[in-house]
């Protein structure tokens, strides 16, 4: 009876650990696509930002910037950061900047 008991527990776990090692594989990729579309979300919404951002800037009166120069630049910032995103967004990711213009209260 042991014998017949151990060989039943032998075969359940060989069918278990059968069915559970595809799994894994699937997970794995699985998570590898998660994070690949998380990764294009993130692109999206910073693409998002960034054109909303360049849009309400380009609204404002020039008394807002002080100068035509000013604006240009704070636009151009906007723009330039939109550029390496769409063409490197690992760099963009990976190097932060943020805008340093002579606008007080700003972001």
């Amino acid at each position: 009876m042991k014998t017949m008991l151990s060989f039943s527990c032998v075969i359940v776990c060989l069918i278990s650990l059968f069915l559970l090692v595809p799994m894994a594989g699937t997970e794995e990729t699985e998570t590898a696509e998660n994070q690949e579309l998380s990764q294009e979300d993130k692109i999206a919404a910073e693409k998002e930002r960034l054109e909303a951002k360049i849009a309400e800037l380009e609204e404002k009166p020039l008394e807002y910037f002080g100068s035509q120069k000013n604006k240009r630049t704070r636009i151009g910032f906007y723009k330039y950061r939109l550029e390496i995103l769409l063409e490197d967004p690992d760099k963009y990711f990976s190097e932060p900047e943020e805008y340093q213009g002579n606008i007080n209260g700003s972001d």
